[in-house]
């Protein structure tokens, strides 16, 4: 099976894209946007779709002016309109991964309401996803980090989708050589002192050739696993959730009475569950947060713990309070 149907084949397994409307695509020039643009370009008409590509110049290297021209080019040639966003300010000395990120997506988020846009489409496959789930074991995670890159998710009420989560790195390299599409290569993508580099260029493949030729499979596999328990879990947290939980404001407070019989996965989710109620970010917690929220709640007399998002929690004798501080 070709690129393309495993492609379309993704999106209908995972009802990513519906037909009619306008999908945005996060094209970088790299290897894996440029063969999410090719194969969207090809299925448009049989997914029903207008395209937008959207590229972001974070102007952080010297040769980002020359990906945004080649990025332009390409998509006249697609005959696809294309929306750019730039960093204001000169050339920076470093941008951080993650400060990156928060550029690009505030970008990506901010044009698809302009555009009301159904979603972005984003280049991550089976790959990114392994990288991540190695990632997030080396860190510590539970359930919730294990999912890592999701095929789909919401942020700040935009959908973002990830259609080449079913393939690997090399099915993009041998789709984008078939067709003799050319694509931009990132010098920073060797540099080693990034987290992710180091576990592309290093261990993944020392785990490939030593340990488990398909340890991207079975990566990719855990993380789906992880994804569809947390989802029932989740599900369940949610029914409790609206039991012993009050919202008032900008307030939430749980009963700690009614906290004390709940299951130890479904109370973790339940903290998780008020973060994200006060905040819209599902994310802000990490584990070592919410052992201690969980500590908190179960520890005798009063006691406060900081977090993220400049909130704060607050354990009287009867509820555990969260608030912004």
């Amino acid at each position: 099976m070709d690129l393309e149907r495993r492609i379309l084949q993704f999106i209908g397994k995972n009802k990513l894209i519906t037909p009619r409307g306008l999908l945005l695509v996060g094209v970088s020039g790299g290897a894996d946007s440029m063969a999410l643009l090719t194969g969207l370009a090809s299925l448009r008409h049989e997914l029903g779709v207008r395209l937008c590509a959207v590229h972001f110049n974070h102007k952080a290297r010297s040769q980002a002016g020359h990906d945004e021209l080649f990025v332009a080019r390409y998509c006249r040639r697609l005959n696809i309109p294309l929306v750019v966003g730039r960093r204001s300010g000169g050339k920076v000395i470093h941008l951080s991964e993650d400060e990156a990120r928060r550029m690009r997506f505030a970008f990506f988020i901010k044009t698809a309401k302009r555009l009301k846009a159904q979603a972005v489409a984003l280049a991550h496959t089976r790959n990114d996803l392994a990288e991540t789930v190695l990632m997030r074991l080396m860190r510590g995670s539970g359930l919730y980090g294990l999912r890592a890159i999701l095929p789909f998710r919401t942020m700040e009420g935009v959908s973002f989708v990830r259609p080449l989560m079913g393939v690997t790195r090399e099915d993009v390299e041998d789709y984008l050589k078939a067709r003799k599409t050319a694509y931009c290569t990132d010098a920073t993508n060797r540099l080693k002192k990034y987290e992710r580099n180091k576990v592309r260029l290093d261990l993944l493949p020392l785990l490939i050739k030593e340990y488990n030729p398909k340890v991207i499979d079975a990566l990719s596999d855990l993380a789906q696993t992880a994804g569809e328990d947390y989802a029932y879990l989740a599900a369940e947290a949610r029914k409790q959730f609206k039991k012993i939980v009050t919202i008032s404001g900008k307030k939430v407070k749980m009963d700690l009475k009614r906290s004390q019989k709940q299951h130890p996965a479904i109370l973790r989710l339940i903290l998780r569950q008020m973060v994200e109620d006060l905040t819209g970010d599902a994310g802000a917690l990490t584990f070592e947060h919410i052992h201690a929220l969980e500590d908190l709640a179960a520890a005798g007399g009063h006691g406060a713990v900081d977090l993220p998002h400049h909130l704060k929690a607050v354990k009287t004798q009867r509820s555990l309070e969260l608030f912004y501080a």
